[in-house]
């Protein structure tokens, strides 16, 4: 099972991946978690770097990377801090709680399909 959080800011629906837990799919694997129909439902996916944080990536509902605007790296900021919190079993701050926040919980077979090629993606579904 993979935990991941879909923040709502501004209108806009973010899922955050935290590569530390794990790479992240491809442009496959990115549109199909991101699909309303088959998927979790947002508007861009957020990647956080295993080794550089702040060097955060961002990709569109067809799995190609896309600029990172300010309001992306608002939600980014938000998953570092919340990521931060709990590794050091601090309570959540005010900013963090204005913010729509859900944990979206991946089963092992969702994953699976996330990280196929198109073709099996597409047979599987």
């Amino acid at each position: 099972m993979r935990e991941l959080e879909k923040i709502t800011l501004n209108g806009v629906r973010y899922i955050v991946w935290d590569e530390l837990r794990g790479t992240c799919p491809q442009a496959d694997g990115i549109a199909l978690l991101l699909s309303s129909r088959n998927g979790v439902g947002a508007d861009a996916l957020l990647v956080i770097p295993e080794n550089r944080p702040l060097a955060v990536r961002a990709y569109a509902k067809d799995g190609h990377e896309i600029d990172v605007d300010e309001n992306a790296r608002s939600a980014a900021s938000l998953a570092l801090e919340k990521l931060t919190m709990l590794s050091a079993g601090a309570k959540n701050s005010e900013s963090a709680s204005a913010v729509d926040r859900i944990e979206v919980r991946l089963t092992d077979a969702f994953c699976r399909r996330l990280f196929h090629d198109g073709k099996s993606a597409r047979i599987a579904g």
